[in-house]
Parts: C-alpha cells; structure tokens; sequence
C-alpha cells in the first residue's frame, strides 16, 4: 500500500551507515548505489541509465526501507510503499534487482 509521507528520514549519518549494509548485496547484483543529500537512495542499472529505483528509510514499527514512487501527477509529492526492515538488506537487495533488471538475452525489463 503506497502512502504519503508523514515521517522524515532519519539523520543523514543513519542513512549512510545503513546503505553500507545494503550496498553491497546491491553490486554484487551489478547494480550502483548512491545517496543523495537528502537521503534518498538511489539504486542504479548502469547498462540502462533510465532504470533508477529511489527507495528511503522510514518508521514504521522500527527503521525500514520504502520504494518511493512517483505522485499521482508530476508536481505531485512522491508516494511511499514498505518494503522490508533495515535489517533485511538481502531480501531487500533481492526485490530491488529484480525492479532494475534486464532479461540479457531478450533485453527485456521483468
């Protein structure tokens, strides 16, 4: 269920010290991994520079990680879904590559 946002995200050091746990799961799958000054983290195909997935950290019963969509228009705030727990950066890893990968032998998005 996609929700606006009603939570800031934690301080910045916070974000950075849980990318790092979520990071490298992320490029062992090939994917690059960012986090913007405001927190938001990027995950990038780099062989499909359109495919960007931001996803964010919010409270919700503990530290988790949000898919954050786009609004219902183009200067709509964006929408926030639950993911996983902070915690899980394996499952979260695994949900993230399969939004950002590509079939290699039909060139396919999944």
């Amino acid at each position: 269920m996609r929700t606006r946002d009603t939570n800031a995200s934690p301080p910045i050091d916070t974000v950075r010290n849980l990318v790092l746990k979520l990071a490298p799961p992320l490029v062992r799958r090939g994917l690059n991994v960012a986090v913007r000054p405001d927190g938001v983290v990027e995950i990038r195909n780099p062989g499909h520079t359109r495919m960007v997935q931001p996803i964010v950290i919010r409270e919700k019963d503990g530290l988790w990680w949000h898919w954050q969509w786009s609004g219902p228009t183009r200067d709509g705030l964006p929408e926030y879904e639950p993911m996983v727990p902070v915690d899980d950066v394996e499952e979260a890893a695994r949900r993230i590559a399969n939004v950002l990968h590509v079939d290699k032998t039909t060139g396919t998005e999944r």
